[in-house]
């Protein structure tokens, strides 16, 4: 079987198509994340060409499968640390790589201007991904639920 390539791309705005289908996807699986990703895209934040905040989309046969953006971390102001938000993968396009190929942009983005990247994984299934990545767990009572550093990825 061969697989479609997947492109990931830079966006500023949201994308005219697909981003609803993506939006509905995760609201029908409990994720209100993207509809507050829906408002900061309307909001410009990730509109210009500076290191921070940048929002990555995964394009597959033309269509939006997957979204995660790098910000700074909103919680913490350390200026070592980064955070990687909204990141959903379409549930039709899970265990096909998609989400690894969007989170290791995200993270070599990221890893390229904060030595340390927070993150809030929403629930097991995404804490185990994010593991498997290279986080670690986070339990210093902050609002992040994982953090890797730049000395620990590639792991």
């Amino acid at each position: 079987m061969t697989v479609a390539a997947v492109q990931i791309v830079r966006i500023a705005e949201t994308p005219p198509v697909g981003f609803e289908t993506l939006r509905e996807e995760a609201a029908a699986e409990g994720y209100g994340f993207i509809d507050r990703l829906a408002g900061e895209l309307a909001g410009g934040i990730y509109a210009g060409d500076a290191d921070l905040p940048v929002m990555l989309a995964a394009f597959r046969e033309g269509g939006l499968v997957a979204i995660g953006g790098l910000t700074p971390d909103p919680y913490d102001s350390a200026p070592d640390l980064a955070r990687i938000r909204h990141v959903y993968v379409r549930p039709a396009m899970r265990r096909e790589g998609v989400g690894r190929w969007l989170t290791t942009a995200l993270i070599q983005q990221g890893l390229a201007v904060a030595a340390r990247l927070s993150l809030r994984a929403a629930d097991a299934r995404s804490a185990a991904f994010w593991e498997a990545q290279g986080f670690s767990r986070d339990e210093g009572g902050t609002a992040r639920t994982h953090l890797l550093t730049r000395q620990g990825w590639p792991s």
